[in-house]
C-alpha cells in the first residue's frame, strides 16, 4: 500500500521551475538479499513487513540566458518490521544489533541496505554563443550522500555518511545537441568515499575512483 502527494510549479515567467512530492509506503513480505556474513554467500529472505515515508524536492532556476542552476533534495526513512527476522554476521566487524541464541543478527527496526536516508545534489551551467550554431560552456555537479548501511544488519564498519563528490566540465557543443567535446574531471577533490563492502568473515570495502581528468567526444547518430 502506498500514498503519494506532490505539487508541480512554474514562477517568474517560467524561468523557475519547483517540483515535490511526500511518499509513504508498506510493504507486506517483502524480500531481502542477505549477502555473506559467515561465507560467501546470496541468499533471499522475507520480513513480515517493510515501511517507508520520505520526500523529494527539485527546482530549476533560469538565472539568465546563459546560467541556470538546478537543485534536488530526498530523504527517505526506511524500517524493516519482523522482530524475529535474523541474519548471519561479520565475525571481525562489530555487529550493533542484538544477537540471537545462534549469533545472528536480528534486524528489525533497521533500514533497508544501500538506502542512502538522504541525498542533495547540486548543478550550474553556464555557456555563451560561439560561432553560428555553437556554444562554449562550464558545467559542474556536486553530490552529498547521508547514511547509508549496507547489509542487513548494522555495525560500526559497515556504513558511509556525509559521502561528497562534484565535478567539472568545460567545453564546446553544438546547439542542436548533434555533439559536444570536453574536458573534464570527475572527483575534483579527490574525495575517498565508501561505496559498499564484503563481509564475509572479512573487513573488505570498496570505494569510489580517484580523481579523473580526461577528454570526452559525444556524437548524436
Amino acid at each position: 500500500m502506498s500514498y503519494e502527494i506532490g505539487l508541480k510549479s512554474e514562477l517568474m515567467d517560467r524561468r523557475v521551475r519547483l517540483n515535490g512530492a511526500l511518499f509513504t509506503y508498506t510493504i507486506d513480505d517483502p524480500q531481502f538479499s542477505a549477502v555473506g556474513g559467515g561465507s560467501n554467500s546470496n541468499r533471499l529472505i522475507n520480513a513480515n513487513k517493510a515501511e517507508a515515508y520520505g520526500i523529494e524536492l527539485d527546482g530549476e532556476f533560469v538565472v539568465t540566458e546563459n546560467l541556470v542552476l538546478t537543485a534536488g533534495y530526498s530523504y527517505a526513512k526506511t524500517e524493516i518490521k519482523d522482530s524475529t527476522l535474523a541474519t548471519a554476521v561479520c565475525a571481525q566487524c562489530t555487529v550493533t544489533d542484538p544477537l540471537n541464541g545462534a549469533g545472528q543478527a536480528l534486524i528489525n527496526g533497521n533500514p533497508f541496505p544501500n538506502a542512502p536516508e538522504y541525498t542533495f545534489d547540486v548543478t550550474a551551467r553556464y555557456a555563451v554563443p560561439f560561432g553560428a550554431d555553437g556554444e562554449l560552456f562550464a558545467y559542474t555537479d556536486w553530490k552529498v550522500q547521508g547514511l547509508t548501511n549496507f547489509f542487513l544488519y548494522e555495525s560500526k564498519e559497515f556504513y558511509s555518511k556525509g559521502d561528497f563528490e562534484g565535478g567539472l566540465k568545460l567545453g564546446y557543443a553544438k546547439l542542436d545537441g548533434s555533439w559536444e567535446a570536453a574536458l573534464f574531471a570527475r572527483n575534483i577533490t579527490d574525495e575517498d568515499n565508501l561505496k559498499g563492502a564484503i563481509d564475509f568473515n572479512n573487513l573488505t570495502a570498496f570505494v569510489n575512483e580517484p580523481r579523473v581528468i580526461g577528454l570526452s567526444l559525444n556524437v548524436k547518430m
